[in-house]
């Protein structure tokens, strides 16, 4: 399945890297389209809020994405820790399969992986 995600403090990319796929595709500006399956990662972004320019690829995709994982940063916003998988599960109904704390480890590299997989 292709991997498309969104990074604003490069914490997101890091855990990309680390996942050794390059069926990759990068939001930049939001009015980025695909045509297939995608699993969608994405950061949180402030108090718990879905970044714009995904917010902007989800409403023109939303078909083809199959799950998410969203990132977010306990140490700064433990009160809206990964906020944004309330907002991609609630009002758009893609299901957030993981959760993980800045640039993941070890078990997120392993869970993105199965994800992509299926």
């Amino acid at each position: 399945m292709k991997l498309v995600y969104a990074s604003r403090t490069g914490n997101v990319e890091k855990l990309v890297s680390r996942l050794g796929t390059d069926n990759v595709l990068k939001i930049t500006t939001g009015d980025e389209t695909v045509a297939e399956p995608v699993f969608l990662i994405t950061y949180t972004d402030g108090a718990g809020v879905l970044p714009g320019v995904v917010a902007s690829f989800v409403e023109k995709n939303k078909p083809y994405i199959k799950a998410a994982a969203v990132s977010g940063n306990k140490e700064r916003h433990p009160d809206t820790f990964v906020g944004a998988a309330k907002v991609l599960s609630d009002s758009y109904g893609i299901p957030v399969d993981i959760t993980f704390n800045k640039d993941g480890d070890d078990d997120t590299v392993a869970a993105v992986k199965k994800a992509l997989a299926d």
